[in-house]
Parts: C-alpha cells; sequence; structure tokens
C-alpha cells in the first residue's frame, strides 16, 4: 500500500477514536484540498529543504498536517508520497519508512 494511503487510513483510525463522522470528514477534506490544490497549481508547495532524499520533495500544509509529494515531470503527475502530523519528527518517520 503506498505510503500516502497508509498515513491517511492511521489519521483516520485516530481520529476515529473519539469521533468517527469527523475522521471520515476529515479524510475526505484534505484529500479534496490535495486534489484541488495540486491539479492546478503542482509547484505551489514549498520545497523541502529539510529532506535528503536525492530528488525535489515539495510539502504543503493542511490543518496539522503536512503531505510531502513529488512532481514527476515525464507524466505531469503529482505524487503524495507522505501525509504526517506537523508537530512529528519528519525526518525520523521517513528514514524508518
Amino acid at each position: 500500500m503506498p505510503t500516502a494511503k497508509k498515513s491517511l487510513l492511521e489519521i483516520g483510525e485516530y481520529i476515529a477514536l473519539d469521533n468517527p463522522v469527523r475522521a471520515i470528514s476529515f479524510i475526505d477534506e484534505i484529500s479534496d484540498s490535495l486534489i484541488k490544490t495540486l491539479s492546478i497549481f503542482p509547484y505551489s508547495g514549498k520545497v523541502a529543504e529539510d529532506l535528503d532524499l536525492g530528488e525535489e520533495i515539495r510539502v504543503v500544509p493542511y490543518g496539522n498536517y503536512v503531505s510531502y509529494y513529488r512532481v514527476l515531470e515525464d507524466n505531469l503527475v503529482v505524487e503524495v508520497l507522505f501525509i504526517f502530523n506537523a508537530s512529528r519528527n519528519i525526518q525520523a518517520l521517513i528514514t524508518r519508512l
């Protein structure tokens, strides 16, 4: 399973512990936001200078969460790689993947 989808499922499961209805609506909101923003403005996210993954990775926030993505220029496709709570140590999470 791609990491971004897995991240969304984990976020949804965590929110669902307190509010199952909000979990579903939040996942829909963050997904819709990514689709709307990145399909029109794929380079709108800030370059994630702190990551050393050997390629240009961009980051876009949504509430307390950040989504990391790359633009595949050959196909003009945006691939969302990771979605994390912004308070987490992102570098440590990514190196464990």
